[in-house]
């Protein structure tokens, strides 16, 4: 039970104290739009490891555990990107091919 506590503690006191440290790492990685501010991804990151506190064992390593949660983030967040505009161009050689056959 106080590992559980112990690691919520832990949590608030690395956003607390390392947030702008977070952004800035963020905002190094990728650009900025609408589907990735570093906010928004910080807050994601962070309520996934709150939400989760009380299923991980005690964490010995708060700094290098919430950089590589924040690190796959930003991997889901390009493979989104990525999916999107691959999807986008083949709707558009669709739409191309149907106009041709009309």
């Amino acid at each position: 039970m106080t590992s559980k506590k112990e690691n919520k503690k832990k949590l608030e006191s690395f956003f607390e104290k390392e947030y702008h440290s977070l952004k800035a790492y963020i905002n190094s990685r990728i650009k900025v739009g609408t589907d990735r501010d570093p906010e928004d991804i910080i807050q994601k990151v962070a309520l996934s490891l709150f939400s989760g506190a009380e299923r991980y064992s005690p964490i010995t390593n708060v700094g290098g555990f919430v950089y590589w949660s924040i690190k796959n983030r930003i991997i889901d967040v390009m493979r989104k990107g990525k999916g999107h505009s691959v999807e986008q161009d083949d709707n558009d050689i669709k739409l191309i091919e149907f106009t041709e056959v009309l």
